[in-house]
């Protein structure tokens, strides 16, 4: 089919060496997009030249100069952009104002970096939306969250706030024609500043594939884990997922036998050796094996070869690591927070695998409890699995960001026929 309109993601970071939730809801939407009317193109930063082939052969990946405009050692610094640090560039709003096959900006990314692509939208009449993939408005759930994520800021000398004034920073938010949103918190806190254009959308999840994992394949891919049961941890490792509560659960919940497996690479530097160092005080250190980064290919035969899902984390925008074990009809046990609050209202909170505290102990009697029951696994992931193909298909989900971009062109080309009526949507 040929695409009518073009929309370019801009996104500060993009590595498939360190896959989270960002990536796959960027190239899950942008395979779909492309098979309507939507061609995608992905601004990403320099990054990894070898192919990928995470995005859609259609989808264009662009990469852009950019820079970090902060004096720390090159320990500090290399934890920024791990951790996809407040970056800035001159070269993205350039290619942005040069580039006029675009329709609209889906930004990923907000700070300095995406009030620079919103200004060369602006500049050009063209809209952006924004996708609310950290906290904007709306307050954490636990007091240490914004410790954690200012924490590879701590040293570092910011001279980018000349570039935010510049940039417009500050109106971003305030400018932008929707802001997604994916939690009802996160979308009643926008609502009181922007009025309507603060949109709820779900993320979604490949049901299908999901449901083809092969447990027998990951123990070939995966010799290291034995015919050991296992206790399974998705995500990069940081203090925002919170894994040493799930270490801690599980040294004290688990049965000796079973194995705890993380998967996910370390963007919080040091944050593996805490957990190594934890898990020998603990006395568990030989029963958890860290898989590092792993292919998004190969998730579905992890899932598939784990027993108990764990995600305590302590911020959450997203929630596809639940999505993904329900989708691989596994139970999931998980913290009512961010996003993860709005599926256990979805789910239910009686059902036995949310819970809304940090106390250890709480999170090793529920695991004990789950780990010794098989039943009880079984009803919680066939609860779950009939969740997500009732309501987060990813087709749906694309479906609805189609029909929300064409719902913007339609007002910004009103707006340029009237330039003198308003028609923000508020």
């Amino acid at each position: 089919m040929t695409n009518r309109y073009r929309v370019a993601h801009v996104v500060r970071k993009y590595n498939p060496a360190e896959w989270g939730g960002a990536e796959t809801y960027l190239a899950e939407m942008t395979k779909r997009l492309t098979e309507g009317e939507w061609g995608c193109d992905v601004y990403a930063p320099m990054g990894p030249t070898t192919p990928d082939h995470a995005l859609n052969p259609a989808v264009r990946l662009e990469r852009y100069h950019a820079f970090l405009p902060f004096v720390a050692s090159a320990e500090r610094r290399a934890a920024l952009v791990a951790n996809a640090g407040d970056i800035a560039s001159f070269d993205l709003p350039l290619r942005l104002l040069r580039e006029r096959r675009i329709s609209i900006v889906h930004l990923h990314t907000t700070g300095r970096l995406g009030a620079a692509a919103a200004l060369a939208m602006k500049c050009s009449g063209r809209p952006y939306v924004i996708a609310a993939h950290e906290p904007l408005l709306a307050d954490t759930d636990a007091e240490t969250i914004p410790t954690q994520l200012r924490a590879p800021f701590s040293g570092a000398l910011d001279l980018g706030a000349p570039l935010g004034a510049i940039f417009r920073a500050r109106r971003l938010i305030d400018d932008a024609a929707r802001v997604i949103a994916f939690s009802e918190r996160e979308r009643r806190a926008l609502e009181k500043r922007i009025g309507r254009r603060a949109v709820r959308m779900d993320h979604g999840v490949d049901v299908e594939r999901f449901g083809r994992g092969d447990g027998g394949r990951a123990k070939n891919v995966f010799p290291n884990l034995e015919d050991h049961p296992v206790v399974l941890s998705v995500g990069h490792l940081s203090h925002q997922k919170n894994q040493l509560l799930s270490l801690r659960a599980f040294a004290r919940g688990a049965p000796p036998n079973h194995r705890l497996v993380y998967a996910g690479a370390e963007i919080d530097r040091g944050y593996r050796a805490l957990l190594e160092k934890e898990a020998r005080a603990l006395g568990v250190r030989d029963r958890v094996v860290f898989l590092g980064n792993v292919k998004a290919t190969l998730l579905p035969d992890l899932y598939a070869r784990a027993d108990m899902v764990l995600a305590p984390y302590s911020n959450e925008t997203f929630g596809l690591v639940v999505l993904e074990a329900w989708a691989s009809k596994r139970p999931a046990l998980f913290a009512a927070r961010s996003c993860l609050k709005d599926l256990a209202d979805t789910l239910g909170q009686d059902s036995g695998v949310v819970l809304s505290t940090d106390d250890v102990d709480a999170w090793a009697e529920t695991l004990r409890h789950f780990l010794t029951k098989p039943d009880a696994r079984k009803k919680a992931a066939e609860a779950g699995h009939t969740l997500v193909r009732r309501r987060f298909h990813w087709d749906g989900v694309a479906s609805k960001l189609a029909t929300l971009y064409e719902e913007v062109l339609e007002e910004t080309q009103v707006q340029a026929a009237y330039p003198f009526r308003k028609f923000r949507v508020q």
